[in-house]
């Protein structure tokens, strides 16, 4: 807004040539109008200012004066305190200037439109690149400037085909700019056809922004707008204000919910660099973002809601996310530890429920987890602290077990007539590696004694043994197995293969006066289904297998 005034300040000096030439001075030549245009320019705070003549004459139907000038702003370090504004740089303007009177007031109207040229422009820490230039223009061909001693209007219009601002990764298209004072009150209307993020991937699409900010006095400016992409999808509305005098603003923008259909675009719709996160992204997502300006510079900060969120990362499922995340920084991204929310469903090769998640983001791209528990299979499971890049996730989160039912966790290895009671305890070691996840090492060890049976209607061919075999009565054996001890180690890899060993220390009453033996069962197959199995016998006493077989020789 500072230079929508030095704008009209550099117009005033307009008006001061004209005044100055039309009251004879044109006699003494270009050189002294544009000599007194640079003084006063210098005087309003443009130390480095020069102003140059390079045409004078009477305009067409004897309208005024016209002047051709070109106005160099010089270094703007020396300008900033007088606009109360931190910038550096150069701004350049050139044109010609129709200089006349109409009623006692002095008016300034542009022969065509200026071209203006910025060099190094940088404001408030914000760099500014007009890497095509801009124009500089009177709204409708009209007036630019109309000066008076009691009033003075402005409208002028400020066009850029592109303005890019690298400090913020942002690249503005098509920028219209309309500057307009009437008296003590002042107006700015700004349109930019593509405001883009120039990060790959971006975090939002293009958005299409219109803006308007209205002053009366010397307060502060109240800001509204809207930004809209993504084909309607999105839509923010913008609300803010602006200290001129203490250099000193706020705009917030608040997103209205977008809702994700499942089998849609996806989160590619509205930020490509979500959809690198997470893919076939449904549910419903809203949340606002905050820019503050201070003498110190540009922050930002924003706060993302989310609600049933589902989609997948990886070998990774998730499903029933909800919660409310705050971020400190937009650009780059980065959320404060300690950020909470709900999952309704973890599926890392195990499917995991009811989660409840602390984490943080930082500037370095890493995930910083500092809780994560879920229910699974009648308990609960919590990691250990961990962190991890989410686009190249690499490294070992342990999972801690307590309270699981054994009679659940069957349920999730699907093996037909395999039922077991009781209380397990362990840790399930996740090891992530790019598009895989496994689990390795993991152990559940129970709390007490239980019960293991394994009756299947149709046991499968490997387990299929003559009458008084060491298999068919291992089977009959495990038909109500009451185990003292139970140990469970479970290998494998999400979507792929999962192996499970149970070891148990017990007896079963209906077996040979329940003769207390141990055994190992190995399953392996498909996550979902165990596709084979196989029984092997240890540490059974040579005289119950002597036994079991119906011989005196001892069955190796």
């Amino acid at each position: 807004m500072r230079l929508g005034r030095a704008i009209a300040g550099t117009a005033a000096v307009a008006v001061t040539l004209g005044v100055v030439g039309l009251g004879g001075v044109i006699l003494a030549g270009p050189a002294l109008i544009g000599a007194t245009a640079t003084e006063m320019l210098r005087g309003t705070g443009f130390t480095g200012a020069a102003v140059t003549v390079t045409g004078l004459r009477i305009a067409d139907g004897w309208q005024g004066l016209r002047l051709e000038i070109t106005g160099d702003s010089g270094q703007l370090e020396a300008a900033a305190k007088a606009l109360d504004l931190p910038m550096s740089g150069r701004l350049i303007l050139s044109g010609a200037l129709v200089v006349g009177t109409d009623g006692g007031a002095v008016t300034v109207t542009p022969d065509g439109c200026l071209q203006a040229k910025a060099e190094g422009l940088t404001v408030s820490g914000q760099r500014f690149d007009l890497l095509q230039g801009a124009t500089l223009c009177a709204i409708q061909k009209g007036e630019l400037l109309r000066w008076a001693p009691d009033a003075m209007t402005v409208a002028a219009e400020l066009q850029a085909s592109r303005l890019d601002m690298p400090t913020s990764g942002l690249r503005a298209e098509q920028v219209v700019l309309r500057l307009g004072q009437d008296g003590t009150g002042r107006r700015a209307d700004a349109t930019v056809a593509r405001l883009t993020n120039t990060a790959k991937p971006a975090p939002v699409v293009p958005l299409a922004v219109t803006m308007q900010a209205v002053q009366a006095g010397e307060g502060p400016w109240a800001i509204d707008g809207t930004a809209k992409g993504a084909n309607g999808l999105l839509a923010v509305s913008l609300n803010g204000t602006y200290d001129q005098t203490a250099g000193t603003g706020r705009l917030e923008a608040v997103a209205k919910p977008i809702h994700l259909a499942e089998k849609g675009p996806g989160l590619a719709a509205v930020s490509p660099l979500g959809a690198t996160f997470l893919e076939k992204a449904s549910g419903t997502l809203s949340g606002k973002a905050t820019l503050s300006l201070t003498p110190k510079g540009l922050s930002t900060a924003g706060q993302a809601v989310v609600k049933g969120l589902a989609g997948g990362a990886g070998p990774v499922t998730i499903a029933g996310v909800s919660g409310t995340v705050a971020l400190s920084s937009l650009s780059p991204p980065v959320i404060p530890d300690g950020q909470r929310l709900s999952i309704g469903l973890l599926d890392v090769g195990i499917p995991l429920t009811d989660g409840t998640l602390l984490f943080g983001y930082g500037r370095d791209g890493r995930l910083d987890v500092d809780r994560a528990e879920w229910r699974w299979a009648g308990g609960t499971l919590h990691a250990e602290p961990f962190e991890l890049s989410p686009d190249k996730p690499k490294g070992t989160v342990t999972l801690h077990a307590d309270g699981i039912d054994a009679a659940k966790l069957l349920e999730l290895i699907a093996v037909d007539g395999l039922e077991a009671s009781g209380k397990l305890a362990g840790t399930l070691p996740v090891v992530l590696a790019g598009d895989t996840v496994t689990l390795n090492g993991g152990v559940l060890e129970s709390a007490g004694p239980g019960t293991l049976r394994y009756d299947p209607a149709q046991p499968p061919s490997g387990l299929k043994g003559e009458e008084g075999s060491p298999t068919a009565m291992l089977m009959g054996a495990l038909t109500d197995f009451h185990y003292e001890s139970l140990r469970i180690t479970i290998d494998g890899q999400a979507g792929g293969e999962l192996n499970a060993g149970f070891s148990l220390r017990g007896a079963n009453p209906s077996f040979y006066d329940g003769y207390p033996v141990a055994l190992n069962l190995k399953l392996s197959g498909a996550l979902d289904r165990i596709l084979r199995q196989n029984l092997d016998v240890y540490r059974i006493p040579d005289t119950v297998r002597e036994r079991m077989t119906g011989s005196d020789q001892k069955d190796h």
